[in-house]
């Protein structure tokens, strides 16, 4: 078993690095806003939503008493997740609509909305971390930040590769 959580940390760490690097090197010049932003961002979270859940499963491997105390937290702790993912939406749907006009201050206003949604989120995991900790043990609390770590990392970099640069 020792094997099967290594692959998976592993995984996570090199498709999130892999990604960053793809994207570093094989940068396109910068192409239009995406046309259809909803179904794009739907595709990247469903995508990473879908296999989320097992895969932090995977790698805790809980116990059926841990599982029982674990999984609500989790839910809850997703659900809060979600609602800062759907302000960051809002403002990739922001940064789209204004793309070609975007003036310094709106440029501004969302640098400051992403910066403070990352900080949110950021919290966020700082906030659960110790929620965790009163339900499962330290070490399964450091797999499970280093498995959530490496699927937000995914998603950024998803998102970052994606959307063109300003104008």
């Amino acid at each position: 078993m020792i094997r099967s959580k290594r692959w998976i940390g592993g995984t996570i760490l090199v498709l999130g690095m892999a990604t960053g690097a793809h994207a570093q090197q094989t940068q396109p010049a910068p192409q239009p806003a995406p046309q259809n932003v909803d179904e794009y961002v739907k595709l990247i979270r469903d995508g990473v939503q879908k296999d989320k859940a097992q895969i932090i499963g995977a790698a805790l491997e809980l116990d059926a008493t841990q599982a029982a105390a674990f999984w609500p937290v989790y839910k809850q702790y997703e659900a809060e997740l979600m609602a800062i993912g759907d302000k960051r939406y809002a403002g990739i749907k922001a940064y789209a609509t204004n793309y070609g006009s975007l003036t310094d201050a709106k440029a501004t206003e969302l640098i400051d909305l992403a910066l403070g949604l990352e900080e949110q989120r950021l919290a966020l995991i700082k906030r659960y971390l110790g929620e965790f900790r009163k339900v499962i043990p330290g070490v399964k609390v450091g797999r499970w930040y280093q498995a959530e770590m490496g699927l937000n990392r995914i998603v950024d970099v998803r998102l970052a590769a994606e959307l063109p640069l300003l104008k």
